[in-house]
């Protein structure tokens, strides 16, 4: 805090202090003491006076300075009464002792917060590992009750019944799974390897993991230039892809459906070399309105609005999970011409250490 900003806020003081000094110039003068001796005392008034403000100040100066670089510099507002010290004038004290008794409150209900959202997250975890049990359970005993069905003409309703049974014990499971990850997504590094995968490798896997719900559509995968490998986690990747397809299975056309992985090595050679993955489908695509929050949480758009089992939550996912890794995502689409997301890896996997992200709890 400097001088003349300290001086600002005192100019009532100072107003004071000069109408009293002339009335002592005057009642002097009045008295007979003469022009000299008032002009003296006067003068030493203002000086008793000015001493006592720059000496306030200077008192002030170290504590306010501490606090204001407090506030701009420190990371966390809560911290700032740790970085300051107690003052030794009257009011100092009354605004550290605020500041103290403000920040153990907040920081009391932000770890009272963070242990609740951890042992929510704990839950959500214990839970769906659990729910997956009676899940596998209900698709192994669909599969016997399939088999049992007698091979006859009339029993092509009850097979396509058991299908349709199926598809939608596989929808929860991905619901599930989603949970799941959502919840992880918070604490990124406790479950996080970095290894070098091959991008064929990686595209595989997801497709053979949602191949049902692809069949169930009528999509064809198509797979070009994926002979480049990528430093990633296998298991993130996996899911990310996961909800990429599961995407353009939502708002595939009715006939002709296909979702493309093609891989793209740019700026070979240099510090931004990279490898692109695009996943695009030749589905409804997106407006142009709603191209740009397509990855907000929540949001559906207008295709959401038709199709009611939009949740709003897989793009969401996606974006956030990308940006814990370090991996940029980008989207593009037309109206009527299909919806693509290109997934940006860097080659330098120092790169992705940086990214780790750090337990907030």
């Amino acid at each position: 805090m400097s001088y003349g900003t300290y001086l600002k806020s005192s100019l009532i003081g100072a107003f004071i202090v000069l109408v009293a000094t002339g009335l002592i110039g005057f009642v002097l003068t009045v008295a007979g003491a003469g022009w000299t001796v008032a002009l003296l005392v006067c003068g030493m008034v203002l000086l008793a006076a000015l001493a006592v403000n720059v000496l306030s100040w200077l008192q002030r100066r170290a504590f306010f300075g501490d606090l204001e670089r407090a506030a701009s510099r420190v990371e966390h507002p809560l911290w700032i009464a740790e970085m300051v010290d107690r003052p030794d004038f009257a009011e100092g004290e009354v605004v550290y002792d605020a500041l103290r008794a403000i920040s153990k409150s907040a920081n009391d209900d932000v770890a009272s917060c963070q242990r609740q959202v951890a042992d929510y997250r704990e839950y959500i975890e214990t839970w769906v590992h659990e729910a997956k049990s009676p899940l596998a359970a209900a698709h192994l005993m669909l599969e016997n009750l399939t088999e049992s069905i007698p091979a006859d003409g009339d029993s092509t309703a009850a097979l396509k019944k058991a299908e349709a049974l199926d598809e939608e014990l596989d929808r929860v499971e991905r619901y599930i799974e989603q949970a799941l990850f959502f919840a992880r997504s918070e604490t990124l590094d406790r479950d996080y390897l970095i290894r070098k995968h091959s991008l064929d490798s990686l595209v595989t896997t997801a497709i053979k993991a949602n191949a049902r719900a692809m069949i169930a559509a009528r999509m064809a995968p198509v797979r070009c230039d994926l002979d480049m490998e990528v430093f990633t986690d296998d298991k993130w990747m996996e899911f990310i892809l996961g909800q990429l397809i599961q995407n353009s299975v939502k708002y595939a056309r009715e006939d002709g459906a296909t979702v493309e992985f093609r891989g793209a090595r740019r700026h070979e050679g240099s510090t931004d070399e990279c490898v692109e993955l695009t996943v695009s489908d030749n589905g409804v695509g997106v407006s142009a309105a709603d191209l740009p929050r397509v990855f907000d949480r929540g949001f559906t758009g207008s295709n959401g609005r038709v199709a009611k089992r939009s949740t709003g939550i897989g793009l969401y996912l996606v974006k956030r999970l990308c940006d814990k890794m370090g991996i940029g995502v980008e989207a593009r689409s037309e109206q009527g011409a299909g919806f693509a997301v290109t997934l940006t890896f860097p080659s330098n996997k120092m790169h992705y250490f940086e990214h780790i992200p750090q337990n907030p709890a």
